[in-house]
């Protein structure tokens, strides 16, 4: 399943805004075939001839409605990123984080960013190496910055339902496990050593694993058991 395209219209820097409805369907559909591509092809690999092949247009068409392909990559950045939070923000609020175990919570919250990073690879890898060359004003303004500072607070809020998970003692030893997440995912995105792949489901098990000892979270009873006692 790929990323939706946004009901509003980029930023007029990036895009030749289109005045008739037939020019906005064929500006989705090129957002459309660049989430495709960079779902298993890194963005540096990607043409434009690729992305006009994809819905069967010109390169000139692509530049009918994009500035460059420098600002095309812009918007898909854009687009994920924004994916990326509602997706996070609906799993931080589903009913059912109330019921779950902490262990569980870890679980589901690993799968979480798994599925994050592993969809849109190529681009997500490319908007990485982006932001290190960017100046420290400019990477304020990233929305692949906001993203991991609003995914860090709605982790840090979801734990702390637990009360020994509150304070500044619980809130640094967090905050370090959410960069060991961090650090793990995005090594893969850019290098994907091994032995354990993105692709692996062993990797969520690993990683929940080491993050539960590390944080001293023990596999209890799940919930479901819990409510059949």
């Amino acid at each position: 399943m790929f990323m939706p395209v946004s009901k509003t219209l980029p930023p007029p820097e990036r895009i030749h805004a289109p005045r008739q409805q037939r020019g906005r369907q064929r500006q989705d559909a090129l957002i459309r075939a660049g989430l495709h591509l960079t779902s298993t092809r890194h963005w540096d690999d990607v043409k434009v001839a690729d992305i006009a092949a994809e819905i069967g247009c010109s390169i000139g068409t692509f530049y009918t409605r994009f500035h460059t392909k420098a600002a095309y990559f812009e918007v898909l950045v854009d687009l994920v990123t924004q994916a990326m939070q509602e997706a996070s923000s609906a799993f931080f609020a589903a009913p059912e984080r109330a019921l779950e175990t902490e262990h569980e919570f870890l679980h589901r919250w690993v799968a979480l960013g798994l599925q994050s990073f592993t969809r849109h690879r190529g681009l997500y890898a490319t908007a990485i190496i982006e932001l290190r060359r960017k100046s420290a004003e400019e990477a304020l303004q990233s929305p692949l910055l906001r993203f991991r500072e609003n995914s860090r607070a709605q982790f840090l809020h979801a734990m702390a339902r637990w009360p020994h998970w509150q304070g500044d003692e619980a809130r640094e030893q967090l905050l370090f496990a959410f960069q060991i997440l961090q650090g793990v995912l995005i090594n893969a995105v850019l290098t994907n050593p091994g032995p354990l792949y993105l692709q692996d489901p062993a990797l969520q098990v690993h990683l929940t694993a080491v993050l539960a000892r590390y944080l001293g979270v023990q596999q209890q009873a799940t919930s479901s058991m819990r409510r059949k006692a």
